[in-house]
């Protein structure tokens, strides 16, 4: 009889979240033994539960997600040189329209040819475009990878339902007594 009331006086510090380590151990142990008293069998799931969630293995080699202010980084990069380029291509189509001869200085060479100076800027637009597109898939699996590692939390809600089952037990019980 001594050790239920030990036992009942652990469950409501336990409840109260005034346990100390050693006396959950001797909880777990309790709720793991054969021997438990019909009142308390109530609890047995509830700690059942976190004993399987102890045991649950995590692969050793989850993915590492990057950091975000390296993607954030190089991805204000990308935004910053799609903004120079259009800006010089546009202070060059401004200041250098002459009604005689255009002309255009890619790379350090005189471009007369007004198409190869549009191929020679959707070119380069083009590999602007492609680095952003691959930026944003760096972005997207880092997104994916934070919803991966996320999934192990989803586990909470379930013991959270399952204490306020227990809880609603407990209040039954009350009711009755």
């Amino acid at each position: 009889m001594k050790n239920m009331e030990k036992i009942n006086e652990l469950l409501d510090l336990y409840f109260a979240g005034a346990t100390t380590t050693e006396q959950e151990q001797e909880l777990k142990k309790y709720f793991a033994s054969q021997n438990i008293a019909a009142e308390h069998k109530i609890y047995r799931q509830l700690f059942e539960t976190f004993a399987a969630e102890k045991s649950e293995k995590y692969p050793e080699n989850l993915p590492k997600i990057k950091n975000q202010s390296e993607h954030k980084k190089q991805f204000t990069m990308s935004i910053i040189s799609t903004a120079i380029a259009a800006s010089i291509l546009l202070m060059i189509g401004i200041f250098h329209t002459n009604a005689e001869e255009s002309y255009v200085i890619i790379h350090g060479k005189r471009i007369n040819d007004e198409t190869l100076a549009l191929q020679t800027a959707q070119s380069a637009l083009y590999k602007i475009s492609a680095n952003l597109e691959s930026d944003m898939k760096h972005v997207k699996h880092v997104n994916d990878n934070i919803n991966e590692n996320l999934k192990p939390l989803e586990k909470i809600n379930e013991i959270k339902n399952t204490m306020n089952k227990i809880q609603n037990d407990i209040n039954k019980i009350n009711i009755i007594l």
